[in-house]
């Protein structure tokens, strides 16, 4: 997987269709579990996730190799991005005179409205990053046990 962390689960194919596979997994606590949400509970403690085909069948048990995100960029992403982006809206705002007279808005209330703009845009940004990490990583089959 190019470096990247992934958790590994045994599962069971419950149903196949439209180029996917259903894998059933029962969950077990596990200290290679990180809570990725790959998965989506259906009650209990079985979850299931979805995988391609790849000429899997009803009953045939698999392994499962789920990518596992960083924390560390999760952080970043979702605190100190947002903060920065917070901190320095409300610099900016506050001393650039010439917007506040565009907007027209005191110095606080400059700062204040661009430092909410600039925060916002980091969560978009988090949100889009989080999209392309789970096109490009998504769970994949890595050993089989055909169904008798």
């Amino acid at each position: 997987m190019k470096g990247r962390r992934a958790t590994r689960e045994a599962g069971i194919v419950v149903s196949v269709s439209g180029g996917e596979a259903v894998v059933r997994i029962r969950h077990r606590p596990d200290p290679s579990c990180r809570g990725c949400t790959a998965c989506k509970p259906e009650g209990g403690l079985q979850f299931v996730l979805t995988v391609d085909d790849d000429g899997l069948s009803e009953g045939d048990r698999v392994t499962v190799e789920i990518p596992v995100p960083s924390p560390w960029q999760g952080i970043l992403l979702v605190f100190v991005v947002p903060l920065a982006a917070l901190v320095a809206g409300l610099g900016v705002g506050a001393s650039w005179s010439g917007l506040q007279k565009a907007v027209g808005l005191g110095a606080e209330g400059t700062g204040l409205a661009l430092g909410a703009a600039l925060a916002a845009l980091s969560f978009a940004l988090a949100a889009l990053v989080d999209r392309r990490f789970r096109r490009r990583n998504k769970p994949r089959v890595i050993e089989v046990h055909k169904a008798e």
